[in-house]
């Protein structure tokens, strides 16, 4: 059986699939590798979805670090650019947004309830790209959450990442300024560009309904 028929294959028989008309697309533009690399992502989930919230957590944020990181001027010719995973897979690397998106979609589609996930804007201490985006988990509500990264592979707690000064916390909805190591006041304005970025990312991987 083809790498190609694998993800048709998907749609038909498992939980997890990408719509035969996306797979052609991808494939086409992106070739035999980035199939590779979106099996391996369709195969995790199915494996992932009955285990426990921490295991999905730690497997998760170490499939999408093994991409590389590049910026997205080297990726897109673009100064500021939010992939969706397929495109993230497809080139098999990205910046820090890509990252993180992708962890957080993921995570939020094999049942890590959604209050517990943020996406956290923070400024990175020593590294070239001040400006940085990171998952944080929050295990139990009210406690110190961990921090999914790109730079750090492994998940700390947010005390442990002193590199670390966050700014604010938001998803697709729910924007909070942040407190040094937890989320901060809820604020209500207009959804931020960072908001409708988000918002506007296709999520492509399809999750068959029981």
């Amino acid at each position: 059986m083809s790498l190609l028929a694998l993800v048709v294959f998907a749609e038909t028989s498992t939980r997890f699939f990408v719509p035969e008309n996306l797979v052609d697309n991808f494939s086409r533009k992106y070739g035999e590798q980035a199939v590779r690399r979106l099996n391996s992502l369709l195969l995790q989930m199915e494996e992932l979805i009955n285990l426990p919230e921490d295991q999905i957590v730690i497997s998760v944020n170490r499939f999408f670090n093994q991409l590389e990181y590049r910026s997205d001027i080297k990726t897109w010719n673009k100064k500021d650019y939010w992939a969706s995973r397929l495109e993230f897979l497809g080139r098999g690397q990205g910046d820090c947004e890509d990252y993180a998106v992708a962890k957080f979609l993921t995570m939020a589609q094999l049942g890590v309830p959604e209050k517990k996930l943020f996406l956290t804007y923070v400024k990175a201490v020593g590294y070239p790209d001040a400006a940085h985006l990171v998952v944080t988990y929050y295990k139990e509500p009210g406690t110190v959450p961990f921090v999914l990264d790109n730079y750090i592979k492994e998940i700390l707690p947010a005390t442990q990442r002193s590199d670390l000064i966050p700014v604010y916390s938001f998803t697709a909805s729910e924007l909070y300024i942040q407190k040094q190591y937890g989320l901060g006041k809820r604020v209500n304005r207009k959804l931020l560009k960072t908001q409708l970025s988000l918002k506007t990312i296709d999520l492509e991987i399809q999750e068959r309904e029981n």
